[in-house]
């Protein structure tokens, strides 16, 4: 078993480099549960190759439970990985996923790993890799889907074809990240949405939100979020929206269903 993450600040600037900031989403998990019999599974090229890394026969059943949403920026593949492995107690859990996730994705930055397999908040780059950072704002996020896949790998590569006009703008969602860090100790929420929004923002001018990306965070706002932004790739998948507390947090949520967007409301 393991629980699905989000990206609180630094999607797509963290791939070259710079710092991010994820969260983990216990209330959304991924269970895996190994059963030997006489019979072939069929499987597709992902569950196939995860199946290979982790030494699980062909004639062995994988029986998935998941409430992570796929393709949503979320961690899906990665906690799927790390749910096999520990299914078949691999020794090595953390090779493993990091080997899956660069089939999946082809040039992962690394984050999601590190956060499926951490139950704290962490500060991820490249160059340090992943720190635990102790942060409780005592408040809540809505974990809002689009409806539609976001493909990262995809994403990533467009960002990077483009990568001389818009490295101005992961120059700054990079230090977006820097900046927030004081008010995430502070639980300053009001700063830290402020931080949101225009993370938001820079993503968009990089050109992964999607129109529903940004209807969703104009729901958000409008009902009464203290930020909201996409988390993960974008193109779609999800968007998050912090909120002080559950009752508000629950009225951006009736807002959200009424105009066909499933959510999720998680503590953080």
């Amino acid at each position: 078993m393991t629980h699905a993450k989000a990206i609180f600040f630094g999607e797509h600037s963290v791939v070259y480099g710079k710092k991010g900031i994820t969260i983990p989403l216990p209330e959304m998990k991924v269970t895996a549960e190994l059963n030997k019999n006489n019979h072939i599974q069929k499987r597709d090229k992902i569950l196939t190759y995860i199946a290979k890394k982790c030494n699980v026969a062909d004639t062995t059943q994988i029986i998935i439970k998941s409430s992570i949403p796929v393709g949503r920026g979320l961690g899906s593949s990665a906690a799927l990985s790390v749910a096999i492995a520990r299914a078949n107690k691999c020794p090595n859990i953390k090779e493993i996923a990091d080997d899956c996730e660069k089939f999946i994705h082809g040039n992962p930055s690394g984050i999601d790993v590190n956060q499926v397999l951490s139950e704290k908040p962490l500060i991820f780059s490249k160059k340090d890799g992943a720190k635990p950072l102790n942060f409780n704002l005592n408040a809540f996020l809505l974990v809002i889907d689009t409806g539609l896949i976001g493909i990262t790998k995809d994403a990533v590569k467009r960002v990077k074809e483009n990568y001389e006009f818009n490295k101005i703008y992961i120059e700054e969602l990079g230090e977006i990240t820097e900046k927030v860090l004081p008010y995430l100790l502070k639980k300053d929420l009001r700063k830290i949405g402020f931080f949101m929004d225009k993370a938001h923002e820079l993503l968009r001018k990089i050109g992964v939100s999607h129109e529903k990306n940004d209807d969703v965070v104009k729901i958000c706002k409008n009902s009464g979020a203290i930020g909201a932004k996409i988390t993960g790739g974008g193109d779609g998948g999800c968007c998050i929206a912090l909120s002080e507390n559950f009752e508000k947090a629950k009225i951006i949520q009736d807002k959200l269903k009424e105009r066909g967007y499933l959510s999720w409301i998680v503590s953080v």
